[in-house]
């Protein structure tokens, strides 16, 4: 799978600005439907798994891309991108990193450990649910293993790689609740550690709101 990442190094964000930087992205190249996740003609929501996805590295924004398609519309950003405006402040961009390379993504008879670099909303209405009733960490573990598996179903079905029957994704999850502020509402995210037999690509995001910059995924070494 092709996988591009630039960084924009003389700049600092915090985790709150990620929504909006995005934004200004995403109005700047509105002919990429794949940036904002809109319809160029009718405004609606295209629902999919996010081809491309704002972060932060080491506090400085980032933009992913992932999928040859996604990876093509980096280099007109990469050559326009002079400036980005957060909270009305505009900020020049003087010194950008543009790599491109292929990454391992899938199924794997390996198990690999995974940390969430950033909050996790990994529970939708149904399962959170189920957490919320949940009687013991047992069983709010075992809610959790699957709203992950899940996730990475989804992300599998979206990216256009389908398992076999006999492949089957198994997962541990080592996490704890944090307090996630989203769209103005608080709501639950969880940071921590995951093992699955599913190979990520660094920085890609799991669960909700992934293109803001939730759920980003680091392999552990």
């Amino acid at each position: 799978m092709k996988r591009s990442i630039l960084v924009l190094n003389n700049i600092r964000l915090r985790p709150s600005q990620i929504h909006k930087f995005r934004g200004f992205i995403g109005n700047l190249f509105r002919e990429y439907d794949l940036i904002h996740n809109h319809d160029a003609e009718t405004g609606k929501p295209i629902y999919r798994y996010p081809l491309i996805q704002f972060k932060l590295v080491n506090r400085q924004p980032a933009i992913i891309a992932i999928t040859e398609e996604a990876v093509s519309a980096f280099a007109n950003i990469f050559m326009k991108l002079d400036r980005i405006v957060i909270d009305e402040m505009e900020i020049p961009v003087y010194e950008k990193d543009l790599e491109l390379h292929d990454a391992d993504f899938g199924y794997s008879t390996e198990t690999f450990v995974y940390e969430f670099a950033s909050p996790w909303m990994g529970l939708n209405q149904k399962n959170y649910q189920r957490y919320m009733k949940a009687v013991d960490q047992a069983q709010r573990d075992q809610v959790l293993k699957g709203a992950l598996i899940g996730n990475m179903l989804s992300m599998s079905k979206y990216l256009g790689h389908w398992l076999d029957r006999e492949q089957e994704i198994r997962a541990e999850v080592r996490v704890r609740e944090c307090q996630v502020n989203l769209k103005g509402k608080h709501m639950i995210g969880f940071t921590g550690i995951f093992k699955a037999n599913f190979m990520i690509p660094d920085h890609l995001g799991l669960g909700k709101s992934v293109s803001r910059g939730f759920g980003t995924v680091m392999k552990k070494i």
